[in-house]
């Protein structure tokens, strides 16, 4: 309750985003593959991880990172 009145959103939406920019960051400045990304922020395999990016940013990772190449 705290956090959202100082916040002025839930605290699991806060670490889902900064999740999400965790991520982008790590797709925009590094080649590691998506199992290993999916590894360090423990997610189970590259399916939910996957999931958790398409919910949020309603794109791939795959597309995602395709989109920084053109």
């Amino acid at each position: 309750m705290y956090f959202c009145k100082q916040c002025n959103e839930s605290i699991q939406h806060y670490i889902s985003a900064y999740r999400v920019r965790q991520i982008e960051h790590r797709l925009r400045f590094s080649e590691r593959r998506v199992h290993e990304i999916a590894d360090e922020f423990g997610f189970a395999d590259e399916s939910h991880i996957n999931k958790f990016f398409k919910r949020h940013k309603e794109m791939s990772l795959k597309a995602y990172r395709l989109s920084l190449s053109v």
